[in-house]
């Protein structure tokens, strides 16, 4: 296997199945990347409406969503910001619709989980003003 088909199966992205033991991590990584999608756009409608219905698709889909929070978090622990960022350029996007969802925050541990994702957005020596801004803002 070469360099590059290597470093594609770590990033999530193999076309095929990989010979590593790590290949179930690379599989998880991109099942992560569909749920992540899908509950961007969840969030989004449930931003953008306060219906009864709104609220209801929300607290149905909670403990789901809490799962994805908790995978998001075993994702993102294992990267720096910098990565964070660039492997997933909405995530600021993502967090900041969580936070501001009553119906999420409601419950302790959507609330706990959320503040380990952030955490790892903070970089500990920041280098630019980009860095500096995603600090400022988690």
């Amino acid at each position: 296997m070469c360099a590059h088909c290597f470093f594609q199966c770590l990033a999530g992205h193999c076309e095929g199945p990989s010979p590593f033991p790590f290949s179930k991590m690379a599989q998880d990584s991109v099942g992560f990347s569909s749920d992540y999608q899908f509950w961007m756009q969840k969030l989004s409608v449930w931003d953008q409406a306060s219906t009864l219905e709104t609220q209801q698709d929300t607290c149905l889909h909670l403990p789901q969503f809490q799962e994805f929070l908790r995978q998001m978090y075993e994702v993102l622990k294992e990267m720096d910001s910098n990565t964070i960022i660039e492997r997933f350029p909405t995530i600021g996007q993502l967090l900041a619709k969580t936070c501001w969802n009553p119906f999420i925050l409601a419950f302790d541990e959507s609330q706990k989980i959320l503040i380990w994702c952030l955490c790892c957005l903070i970089n500990k020596e920041p280098q630019n003003s980009e860095e500096l801004k995603l600090n400022s803002w988690t």
